[in-house]
């Protein structure tokens, strides 16, 4: 009853093209003053600082631009972009906001502002972003890259795969367009799409460890468990966000009958981020498949730690106690699943008394 991790959705590169400074000499000519000069002449210097990823020295000087000229949209734009690279995201969505507010017509304003909105779950705003964007600028590929990302997101996946198609016609050699049309073909259960295309992504961007992420995890549902675990160690290879391709690949071991691997791979991602429920329930599975069940309920209380409302936690933990033949300890589980999930409780509670109720459900 274990929760695979889903697919990586990786968005378009948030590498922000910062304007140059001719659009900003451009302004000063409408704005002839000592003042927009001296504005536009901060804020060439904030990209130039950006650029050498000096951020905060960039955000440093474009304040200081828009104190002298609040109404220079680009400085607003230049704002939200390092603050994008920082991943700050809810000051760049207000700096992009700034910028559209001077400018409506910005189309890169536009897309960033979206960009902002997918990275903080705002889905239905950055749809608007998106669509706004690709009515001024309808060849944008990487626009449609995003959006094919957001209606995914928001469980559109056929119009997913069709932005993402837009997309790839426009830039046919989109690593991160391939990535999300292969994401967008697994949900909608088209697995031989789903491996063509991040086959795709993987000849542009041979070196993304999300795209061996999503490669392992549409092989594993696929029934391709070996294809997986080499998907996995390739993408192992080239990150350091290791923790959940190490989950995932302890679930793969764990389905081929290699419970010592399993366990080792899942304390190994445990290691790294002790903090996550899911692992502790995975490696509670795991355990519990392999018969070692003191083990499990250590693993499954430590999940019930850090999320108390993890229904299958508690069902699996009250699975243990029976089959130990310790009721009154399942019985609790049922009490604690009671006020999460009414209809898996009264189910769990079946279970419990399965040897004293007639033609019961199963789980």
């Amino acid at each position: 009853m274990f929760r695979r991790k889903k697919l990586v959705l990786i968005a378009t590169s948030l590498l922000c093209v910062l304007l140059s400074g001719g659009f900003a000499v451009a302004a000063t000519k409408e704005m002839p003053d000592r003042s927009a000069d001296e504005a536009a002449s901060l804020s060439n210097n904030a990209v130039a600082s950006a650029t050498g990823h000096r951020y905060a020295e960039a955000i440093d000087l474009l304040k200081r631009a828009i104190a002298l000229q609040p109404e220079l949209s680009v400085a607003h734009y230049n704002l939200g972009c390092v603050y994008e690279i920082e991943k700050n995201y809810d000051l760049a969505i207000e700096a992009f906001k700034e910028t559209l507010r001077i400018n409506p017509n910005f189309t890169d304003a536009h897309h960033h502002l979206g960009v902002s909105y997918n990275k903080t779950d705002r889905y239905a705003e950055a749809l608007e972003c998106f669509t706004r964007a690709l009515q001024l600028q309808p060849e944008r590929a990487d626009s449609l890259c995003e959006l094919g990302f957001t209606y995914s997101m928001l469980g559109r996946d056929q119009e997913a795969v069709n932005s993402l198609k837009e997309a790839i016609r426009i830039k046919p050699e989109s690593g991160e367009a391939y990535n999300n049309l292969g994401v967008a073909y697994y949900k909608l259960g088209q697995l031989t799409d789903a491996i063509e295309s991040l086959g795709q992504a993987h000849r542009f961007e041979p070196e993304s460890p999300d795209v061996y992420e999503n490669l392992g995890s549409v092989y594993a549902e696929a029934g391709l468990p070996k294809e997986a675990i080499t998907a996995y160690d390739q993408a192992l290879r080239l990150t350091t966000d290791t923790s959940a391709v190490l989950n995932n690949m302890g679930l793969i071991y764990s389905s081929l009958g290699e419970f010592d691997r399993a366990i080792e791979v899942l304390q190994r991602a445990i290691s790294l981020k002790p903090g996550i429920a899911q692992a502790h329930y995975n490696l509670g599975y795991v355990f519990s498949k392999a018969g070692r069940y003191k083990q499990a309920i250590l693993s499954y209380n430590q999940a019930l730690l850090l999320k108390p409302d993890f229904a299958e936690a508690h069902i699996n933990l009250a699975i243990i106690y029976i089959r130990r033949g310790e009721r009154a300890l399942a019985l609790q589980q049922y009490t604690l699943l009671k006020a999460i999930d009414y209809d898996l409780a009264q189910k769990l509670f079946a279970i419990i008394y399965k040897d004293k109720i007639l033609n019961v459900d199963g789980m």
